[in-house]
């Protein structure tokens, strides 16, 4: 009898554990995937070549023989210095010419300005016109009194009649004579300023403050407006630009501080961003933003290669989780992060979309486990096993 309890508790000792064995077994299944911080999944550097803040090719505004060119690569001239001179001998007797044509048409309208003011035109027709006025007058009385003859009448007012005629056209003559000589003067001194023009333009000068970087002509050689002469750069700030893909580009703002590392010369400075292009690359689909460097050395920067990387990206608190994690009902957007062997359903503040991640600005830090799949509904508090971690 002893030996049948015996069996009767050993057979129910082993139901319990299978019992408990298939328990477990159906324990949910997850695979989790570990929140990792944004310069984990983006080192946010860019490579770019350091250039001058603006570079200008200077050409001349007219055809000519170069006689002198007073500058050499790596001077330093101001806005009006003069990098070349063209022949101007031509164009220097062309300006006599139209000089002594505005002197010409300037001593006409001042005696036709002279005339109106005195009306020394009109004065005579005027006085010519009163007298025959006045005797029109008087003969007007005597023939309504029947003191002249009607031939006599009729002749005194043609006389007036003539009169008026006449001081209309003096006025119109002198009043025209204004005109065109004041039209005279008007396109001298336009002709005179184009040829003024013409003979200033052969000095040709700096239109900037910089440096000269390249001097293509030589004196003696032929130039035109459309050949580039001489290369002045703006040297008093340097920048470089980077291309920037459509992921990252919300992530830079203008002003934003950048780190410049110039590989060649194994240095560092500082820079901030000063433009960002408002629309993409239609060919490359890249976004590019311009950096202004901040001067740290005397060393001449353009032309060196330099690696950009955003200056505070390390202070960056978000972290970045697998899209599929993240779900949402009334209560808002949420994961399931796992702790401890169980799931807490973990309500988060979502943000930018990068490639197959989301940042997670808020409910989340480094290195926490967020359910990916799942063999079973999941819910708060529920117990897991944890398969796989990405």
């Amino acid at each position: 009898m002893k030996k049948l309890f015996t069996g009767f508790t050993a057979m129910a000792i082993l139901l319990g554990l299978l019992t408990g064995c298939a328990a477990e077994s159906k324990q949910t299944e997850v695979t989790v995937a570990v929140a990792k911080s944004g310069k984990d999944l983006s080192t946010m550097v860019w490579q770019g070549t350091v250039e001058a803040l603006s570079s200008i090719d200077v050409m001349p505004n007219s055809n000519g023989r170069i006689l002198e060119i007073p500058v050499k690569e790596g001077d330093h001239v101001n806005p009006g210095d003069i990098l070349f001179q063209v022949d101007d001998q031509d164009v220097k007797l062309q300006l006599e010419q139209a000089r002594a044509g505005y002197q010409a048409a300037e001593a006409a309208f001042k005696n036709a300005e002279k005339a109106s003011q005195q009306n020394t035109s009109v004065r005579p027709a005027e006085i010519t016109f009163n007298t025959a006025r006045d005797n029109f007058s008087r003969m007007e009385a005597l023939y309504a009194g029947d003191a002249v003859s009607q031939a006599e009448y009729e002749g005194a007012k043609a006389q007036m009649d003539i009169a008026a005629a006449q001081l209309q056209a003096a006025r119109n003559g002198q009043t025209g004579n204004y005109d065109v000589t004041k039209a005279q003067l008007d396109s001298a001194r336009a002709s005179l300023d184009i040829v003024q023009k013409k003979y200033d333009d052969c000095k040709v000068t700096s239109p900037i403050s910089g440096m000269v970087t390249n001097v293509y002509a030589e004196v003696g050689q032929m130039v035109s407006p459309q050949v580039k002469a001489i290369t002045v750069i703006d040297d008093s700030g340097k920048k470089v630009k980077i291309q920037v893909a459509d992921m990252d580009i919300d992530q830079l703002k203008t002003g934003m501080a950048m780190k410049v590392n110039l590989q060649p010369l194994g240095e560092s400075c500082q820079g901030s961003i000063s433009e960002i292009s408002a629309v993409s690359n239609a060919s490359t689909g890249m976004f590019t933003v311009t950096v202004q460097l901040e001067e740290a050395s005397k060393v001449s920067y353009i032309g060196l290669t330099a690696d950009l990387r955003v200056s505070d990206n390390k202070e960056n608190s978000s972290v970045y989780i697998p899209a599929k994690c993240i779900q949402s009902d009334d209560s808002g957007t949420f994961v399931y992060k796992v702790s401890d062997g169980s799931i807490v359903k973990t309500a988060i503040t979502e943000g930018k979309k990068k490639n197959a991640y989301y940042e997670v600005s808020q409910g989340l830090s480094e290195g926490d486990e967020v359910v990916m799949q799942s063999s079973s509904p999941l819910e708060d508090g529920k117990k897991v096993q944890v398969l796989t971690v990405k």
